[in-house]
């Protein structure tokens, strides 16, 4: 049987260089792994040449057994990988629902002109939208400020507006780059829980970029460890707690 997903020997070069160079693992439904290493790691990278947003050179990506190394950010996408970045990207003078419901749109069936023009099945398919943008940002603790502008959240909450809207179509592969960066050790936890939620309650299989090694510790079944490119340990999170090569190279001890 195939994994959710699986990265086959994946490279990119830049200009000759080697950003990537020959990874590969395996991610299965509702398995976080995280993926961890210092700056210039290649983590971004691999995030980027698996969805779409950098072509690799050599190797393959496997979404549910269809390859999808080479498609373009949109049909990866569509095809059920999502990504949230370091940076956000919510639309500030919307609210938390409004920014919800515009990662539902793909399900929704109606354009924006057809509500203009108050078309039965666009307005309907819209409520339902609507409804169902409560019901995610209930489940993530978050209803209470749904008609907040999401321009006046704070940092760690507008991660959480943004991985509600990013999992609203319900992707079975989901990409987090670095959720936790900027939060409070409280709004870590939060994270936590909500990551763990996501692969235990609904089957997602992620796949998280981390510096906050407690967090990744405590939330990843499995664990890649990246330098300069390339893949220098892979295991449990007890695994690599006492690997040398991890303790030398990230962790800075000898």
């Amino acid at each position: 049987m195939a994994s959710l997903l699986e990265v086959q020997g994946l490279g990119v070069r830049f200009s000759g260089l080697k950003a990537l160079d020959d990874v590969s693992f395996r991610l299965e439904a509702g398995q976080v792994r995280a993926v961890i290493g210092p700056n210039g790691a290649g983590k971004t990278t691999l995030f980027n040449a698996i969805s779409g947003y950098v072509r690799p050179t050599t190797g393959s990506v496997l979404l549910n057994g269809v390859e999808i190394a080479r498609n373009s950010p949109h049909h990866i996408a569509e095809k059920g990988l999502r990504r949230t970045f370091q940076n956000g990207g919510l639309f500030p003078a919307l609210t938390v629902l409004e920014n919800v419901m515009t990662g539902l749109h793909p399900q929704t069936g109606g354009s924006f002109i057809d509500i203009l023009l108050g078309r039965r099945k666009a307005i309907e398919a819209e409520i339902e939208a609507r409804e169902r943008a409560r019901e995610l940002l209930k489940l993530m603790s978050m209803d209470h400020m749904a008609e907040t502008p999401a321009g006046d959240l704070s940092g760690g909450q507008q991660r959480i507006v943004e991985i509600v809207r990013t999992v609203a179509c319900e992707p079975p592969v989901l990409l987090l780059d670095e959720p936790a960066v900027g939060l409070s050790p409280v709004a870590r936890q939060q994270m936590m829980d909500i990551i763990k939620r996501l692969s235990g309650e609904k089957g997602v299989g992620i796949l998280l970029i981390e510096h906050a090694v407690e967090l990744v510790m405590a939330a990843a079944d499995r664990i890649l460890v990246m330098a300069a490119g390339v893949r220098i340990a892979e295991g449990t999170p007890e695994e690599i707690r006492s690997d040398k090569a991890v303790l030398e190279a990230y962790l800075g001890h000898g």
